[in-house]
């Protein structure tokens, strides 16, 4: 013989079940850039110019995040003399990899660029406002 439930015990019930889901449902969920952020790590290597048929040292260390991009710093040579210039990157993961965009200001002009952070390397390539146009190849340090 089948025993049946109080019908009070079914509202009682769903309250408890609502409240759990939405309980679960206001938890924070964990940040896939706050936490991935490799902050201090640097890559070094070189970067050219296609333009001008030039290349030079170039350093990239990652600084912070601001907004769910990444900072960077970016230093090295340029026609033998120093070069400085921050950067936001855009990242955005698949897999073991990891794809960044950004764009910045080099003396006055629109830079834009990419890059894939696979392993210890960081590579891209980058075109201005200006007509430089070239790649970067870095290794972790």
């Amino acid at each position: 013989m089948k025993t049946s439930r109080p019908l009070a015990s079914l509202p009682t019930r769903a309250l408890l079940i609502a409240s759990t889901l939405l309980t679960v449902s206001l938890l924070p969920l964990p940040s896939a850039h706050a936490a991935d952020v490799p902050v201090n790590q640097s890559w070094s290597g070189t970067w050219n110019n296609r333009k001008y048929n030039t290349s030079g040292a170039l350093i990239c260390t990652i600084q912070g995040e601001q907004s769910g991009q990444w900072i960077a710093k970016f230093t090295g040579t340029a026609l033998g003399k120093p070069i400085s210039y921050t950067a936001l990157m855009t990242p955005k993961v698949s897999g073991a990899n990891t794809a960044l965009s950004g764009t910045t200001k080099v003396d006055g002009f629109a830079y834009q660029w990419t890059a894939v952070l696979s392993g210890k390397t960081l590579n891209g390539s980058y075109t201005a406002s200006n007509g430089n146009n070239g790649e970067f190849k870095l290794a972790g340090k």
